[in-house]
């Protein structure tokens, strides 16, 4: 009875670890600027799709409160690029961007350093902020993806 209390203690400490061993590896894929490893860490359409439901108001969205500089960003967008502006904004370098925006070069770097919270919001969800609360923070929530933990949703 002790080993199988012991083994379930282990397995249930390796799910706590899990999503934030995803976390680092996104960390030092965008040190190395290595865009694959980026590419399996996010999940673009899944983004695209939240910040199109945080933008239809009937929808529920996985996306929290936002920024005036994310809704002007947005505006801005639609108005030059009509209905697909969102998926035209939203790709690979916009992520990147966000998750470098606290580094004083954004375009290298990753984003640990600047990690100000990181924890579960449900058992198939992290939600991480990059900055300050004061500081008009980055928000991502990673979701457990059958076995992979990815980005679903980005905002700030």
């Amino acid at each position: 009875m002790k080993t199988l209390i012991f083994g379930l203690i282990i397995l249930f400490s390796a799910f706590l670890a899990w999503p934030y061993t995803a976390v680092y590896r996104l960390d030092q894929a965008l040190v190395r600027n290595d865009t694959q490893a980026i590419e399996q860490l996010i999940d673009i359409e899944s983004i695209q799709q939240q910040i199109k439901r945080k933008m239809n108001k009937n929808v529920e969205s996985s996306i929290g409160d936002v920024s005036n500089s994310f809704v002007e960003w947005l505006q801005n967008g639609i108005q030059r690029l009509g209905n697909d502006a969102i998926d035209s904004l939203v790709n690979l370098d916009w992520v990147m961007a966000q998750l470098r925006s606290k580094n004083p070069d954004n375009r290298r770097g990753g984003f640990f350093e600047h990690l100000s919270y990181a924890f579960f919001d449900g058992h198939d969800g992290l939600l991480l902020r990059i900055g300050e609360l004061d500081d008009d923070p980055v928000h991502a929530r990673l979701t457990l993806q059958e076995t992979q933990w990815r980005i679903t949703a980005i905002y700030n």
